[in-house]
């Protein structure tokens, strides 16, 4: 009986959630550069326009487009899917969409803690449903999502988004197991801080101190959204082949450090 690894092909497309800024956009120019079709979603549209430019300007023959993309109506998720089957055959779901609402807990209000918890959790969900049959038709393929260390510490202030991609670590190990069958691996990458817009908005409004971060990550010094985007291309390649229902977290030594 062979036991190797299946052998690498040219890629399909990626479908990026939330792939025209921050972490998605690094995400979606490394799926680029590593030959994939990808395919950058989103609500915003300019974004999703500025993205694709700037992929065609970064890779050569990069094949690229953009996909309009409501993670929070099913309808929308239905529609972008058809998409995607049109353009290429499915390879790569990278489920990275994310909102954060920063209010304490006995302040949230429904409002809030639903827009995280759809577009952060259900969103992952909705998203995996459609991709399934669509990975499962042409022998499988990969299912990246993008948590957050939030689901394995207390973060203040952060109680839908920790809730969230906690379930988000949950979701991944049941549709690991689930879809292993049909040839899909479900992986989780969990970045630490890192300097996205998110992270510089928090900094900027005073509810993150950049110094105080940066003393507690071993490594001293915030991540790059490329480092975070190496990982998830990682998990999403023929190399993590036999890797399936984990969570690999990139935090520069932050979660591991208990000095005081």
């Amino acid at each position: 009986m062979d036991h190797s690894a299946p052998q690498a092909s040219r890629p399909g497309a990626a479908v990026v959630t939330g792939g025209a800024k921050g972490i998605g956009f690094a995400i979606s120019l490394e799926l680029a550069r590593r030959g994939y079709a990808v395919v950058v979603t989103g609500r915003d549209q300019a974004a999703l326009d500025r993205a694709t430019r700037d992929i065609r300007a970064q890779v050569t023959d990069a094949r690229v487009t953009a996909v309009p993309l409501d993670v929070t109506s099913s309808a929308s998720v239905a529609e972008a899917f058809a998409a995607v089957a049109e353009f290429a055959p499915l390879s790569v779901l990278v489920n990275n969409a994310g909102v954060i609402a920063r209010r304490p807990a006995a302040e949230l209000p429904d409002d809030d803690w639903s827009r995280v918890i759809e577009t952060d959790l259900s969103g992952v969900f909705r998203c995996s449903r459609a991709a399934f049959p669509l990975l499962a038709q042409h022998g499988g393929g990969a299912i990246v999502n993008v948590a957050s260390i939030a689901a394995s510490v207390g973060i203040s202030g952060r109680v839908a988004y920790t809730a969230a991609k906690a379930g988000v670590e949950g979701l991944t190990r049941t549709l690991a197991l689930e879809w292993a069958a049909s040839g899909i691996r479900v992986n989780t990458v969990a970045p630490g801080w890192t300097l996205t817009e998110m992270v510089e908005s928090g900094i900027a409004s005073g509810q993150l101190s950049h110094d105080a971060l940066v003393a507690r990550i071993p490594l001293r010094r915030l991540a790059n959204p490329a480092e975070i985007a190496d990982a998830v291309a990682y998990l999403a390649s023929p190399q993590a082949s036999y890797i399936t229902g984990q969570t690999l977290v990139v935090d520069g030594g932050f979660c591991i450090n208990g000095n005081a």
